[in-house]
This record gives C-alpha cells, structure tokens and sequence, in this order.
C-alpha cells in the first residue's frame, strides 16, 4: 500500500483526462485505480462523503438499465452491468470532500486532444509512405482507380487524412466531440495557455479531417458560443455571421461529405427517390425504425430486447444493415425510451436541468463552459446514443461530475 500512500487523486484525475482520447483501455484501467485510491482515503479518514441530490441521478438510471434488462429477459449478462459501470463509479469518486485542480484536469484533457491528433496525423503519413521500385512515393489515397482527388477521395475511396482511416484512436463523431470540447476550454476557461492559438487552429483541423457532419455541427455551435460570449459589438457579430454564412454555403457546394449529404437527403426525404449517387442516409432509417419501436414500447425493452425489437423493425422497414446486425438508434433520447422507457429519459432531463441550474450561483466564467459543455451533450445526443459505448459514457459522466462539484466562485480554486 507503500504505492498509493504517494499517489495524488488530482494526478490521477489529470491523467484519465488526458488518457480519455487517447486510449480507451488505459482510461478504464486508471478508473479502478482512481476508485481504489480513493477507498483507501476514505478509509485513512482523510476525505468524507459529501451528500448531494445529483449523485443519486445516473445510480437511479443504472439500476433501471439493469432492472429493466433483468425483467424482460430470460437470462442475466455480466455485461449489462459492465457497460454501465460508469454511471456508479464516477459518481462515487466526485462524492468526496476532496478538492479538485480543475484547471490542472482540463488542461491535462486539452494536452490529450493535442496529442491524440499528433498520433493521427503520424499514422496518416506513414501510410501514406509507399515504395515504388525503390523510391518512396507519398500516396493518401487507398484507391485510385476511380480517379477521384485529394478531397474527393474522402467520400468515396477513402483517404488517410480522413474520416475513419485518419482517427484511428476513437471512432470519428467521439474524436470530433472531444477535439470540441478541447476547444471550448480553451477558448472560455485556458486565457493564459502557451501556444494557445496554434493549437485552437489544429484542433479544429481535426474535427474537419473527421469528416463527421456532427462534428462540423460542432463547430458551428462553438462559433455561436463565441459571437455570443466574446463578440460584443452588433457590427462585428453581424460581419462575422456573414462571413460564417458564406463559408456555410461554400462548404455545401464544394466540401464533398456535406454537399452529398445535402443533396442525398433533399433526394429521399423531399423528392422521395432513391438512387445510387445519392442514397437514403443511413440515420434517417434508423430513426424512423426506432419511433416505431417507441410507438409500441413506452415503457422500455431493456438492453438486449431493445436491440431485438430494433432488428426486426430495421427488417420490416427495408433497412439493410450489411454486417452491421446490432445498429442502435443513433439518437440517445430515442435509446434510453427503447431501453429504460419515458421514466429514463425524464431521469436524464432531470440530470441537465440540475447542471443548469448548479450555474446559477457561479461566475460568468464558470457559467460559460458549464453552458457550453451542456449544450455540446444535448446536440450530440440527437446523433449518438452517447451511454452505450464507453468513450461517450466516460467523457459525459467524467465531465458533468466534476462540474457538479464546483463549489466557490472562481474556477479552479475550491
């Protein structure tokens, strides 16, 4: 026990922040470490339990995954348990008296954002590194032979810069989210951090290479966040909102990933065709299969029978999933209805109200991130079902926690 004697919590924290884009099963590891080093402080009566009302939130959320799951199904699965751990554990680790370095742990979590893309960015060049009869020929594209372009290639062929083939760490909508997040604390709380304007540059070059529409979502909130707490001048707001609106309109004609998906959803959903060069967008089926499912089953599935009802609705709707036979809702307020019923989603309403209202009595620094991150969470939830993968449970529950435990008027001194 010599070990943990010189451990601190504040590294610990730090670390799983950094760790948190870069490595999955790392950051699960050092949860356990974190929970044990905790126990042992609890146990050396060095920290004590703080009673709070929004600790209770995400453990009454657990046990109606589980509950639910157990009641509907003929057999119980570790992994029901498992998956969801982190609503009990991160919980429990911000129950403490213990003081938080929040400056310490988000700047740990800006540095592992950096880092996660340098690592991308050196895996994309040294695939793009090919010998050809003994010369080294730079190639990005993982296929030629429909002669599509640099930018072109990232829709169709694939390209190492991005997409799936550049975020190799974390899956793209995840990677896009965190590099956001990166942003918005630098942007509202890291004033005085070194390099802080090449690195605000790289990290929204990531969230383009990932070519994810909710990362450019993303983007697009950031750039209202910051009109609306930085710009205070009408004519300034009004030249940068025009100046926004013609990189939009840019961007749909000639960026490929938006402007096919513009002209595939205007295709399918408003002229009702469906074609080759412009097919249904995958989101827009499953969607529609999962409101059906919730039209029938108000009250929740549990876990596994939800993803049944879900397969037969995909099959009864036309849906074709390729290898893909366990393709949740892609919309977490649709998922928690599938899996825990309107009471789960009134929990999880109940969870944002209660973060919004914690700002109430904090300053506008501390409002404005807590503001920010919030609204982050409630768009991504309407194209990720965020609570059924790690890397979405670990990054909300980690967060909205440690902003549940501001407890003075400055951030960062507790």
């Amino acid at each position: 026990m010599s070990f943990f004697k010189k451990i601190e919590l504040n590294s610990l924290f730090a670390l799983f922040a950094f760790l948190m884009p870069i490595h999955e099963k790392a950051s699960t590891i050092l949860i356990f470490v974190c929970l044990l080093v905790l126990i042992i402080e609890i146990a050396k009566k060095k920290v004590y339990i703080e009673w709070r009302k929004e600790l209770l939130i995400l453990p009454i959320l657990y046990v109606l995954y589980v509950g639910i799951s157990a009641l509907l199904s003929d057999k119980i699965e570790f992994k029901w348990f498992e998956q969801k751990a982190s609503l009990l554990i991160f919980p429990f680790l911000f129950s403490t008296s213990y003081k938080f370095d929040y400056k310490k742990i988000l700047k740990a979590f800006v540095y592992g954002c950096l880092i996660a893309y340098i690592i991308c960015v050196v895996f994309a060049i040294k695939n793009s590194l090919i010998i050809e009869s003994g010369n080294i020929v730079f190639n990005p594209l993982l296929n030629e032979s429909r002669g599509f372009g640099f930018f072109k290639s990232m829709v169709y062929e694939g390209n190492y810069f991005f997409g799936t083939h550049f975020s190799l760490l974390i899956q793209i909508s995840y990677f896009a989210l965190y590099l956001t997040f990166g942003l918005i604390v630098l942007l509202f709380y890291l004033e005085d951090f070194k390099g802080k304007k090449i690195i605000i540059s790289i990290l929204i070059l990531g969230v383009l290479q990932t070519i994810s529409l909710a990362g450019i979502l993303n983007l697009i909130i950031l750039f209202f966040l910051l009109l609306r707490y930085k710009v205070k001048s009408l004519k300034k707001r009004s030249i940068y909102g025009f100046g926004f609106l013609l990189i939009v309109i840019l961007s749909a004609v000639y960026h490929p990933r938006i402007s096919i998906s513009i002209k595939s959803f205007y295709e399918t959903t408003v002229q009702g065709e469906n074609s080759v060069d412009f097919p249904k967008l995958p989101r827009l089926s499953v969607w529609e299969g999962a409101l059906k499912v919730i039209k029938e089953h108000q009250f929740g599935l549990g876990i596994p029978k939800a993803q049944e009802e879900l397969n037969k609705m995909y099959d009864e709707i036309g849906f074709k999933r390729n290898n893909n036979k366990v393709l949740n809702a892609h919309n977490q307020y649709f998922q928690i209805v599938l899996e825990c019923g309107l009471l789960g989603l009134g929990v999880l309403l109940y969870l944002f109200y209660l973060l919004y209202n914690k700002t109430k009595n904090l300053v506008d620094k501390e409002k404005i991130i807590i503001h920010s991150f919030l609204l982050l969470i409630i768009i991504n939830f309407l194209f990720e079902s965020m609570l059924n993968r790690y890397i979405g449970v670990s990054f909300f529950v980690f967060f909205t926690y440690l902003f549940f435990n501001l407890k003075r008027t400055k951030l960062g001194q507790i």
